[in-house]
């Protein structure tokens, strides 16, 4: 399945990303100065800058760069593989579980908890990892780990 380049980011659009990850997350837009932001109909793409960015925008791609975050209703929901390699650098919104939570997700993807946290997405890490992208609502907590991450999980 063969598609368009996402395009690059208007810098307002740029903003308004980097901001959201830095409210939710308290990920300072500095660590993506190396980086451009593209977009596609409900996804983004962070790509590395470099000049052949015009030359690259014909190629026809099934994929370009990191995918980071999905626009869901309209809300932005970063990816599991996104937080893996960049939520260390979050300050909040970061939720360590012990196994018998994790064992509850990993059979149901979801568990009644209460958290204090306010609503929205969330780091899930276990005791030595960040695993992904969880929502948390009042009283509720919803996995969005691939199943390749549930899969291991209680194996290391």
């Amino acid at each position: 399945m063969e598609t368009r380049f996402p395009q690059k980011v208007l810098d307002e659009e740029r903003k308004e990303v980097l901001q959201y990850l830095e409210d939710r997350f308290g990920i300072e837009a500095f660590h993506f100065e190396n980086y451009e932001i593209l977009r596609g109909v409900s996804n983004f793409w962070l790509f590395p800058k470099t000049v052949y960015l015009e030359k690259l925008k014909n190629l026809q791609v099934q994929t370009v760069g990191l995918l980071f975050l999905r626009k869901v209703s309209k809300y932005l929901k970063p990816t599991s593989v996104f937080l893996q390699r960049f939520g260390y650098l979050a300050k909040k919104n970061i939720v360590s579980l012990p196994e018998e939570i994790l064992s509850i997700l990993k059979e149901k993807n979801k568990v009644e908890i209460e958290l204090p946290l306010e609503p929205g997405y969330i780091i899930l890490k276990d005791k030595h990892w960040i695993l992904g992208c969880g929502l948390y609502l009042p009283g509720k907590l919803f996995s969005y780990l691939e199943p390749k991450v549930l899969k291991n999980l209680h194996n290391h």
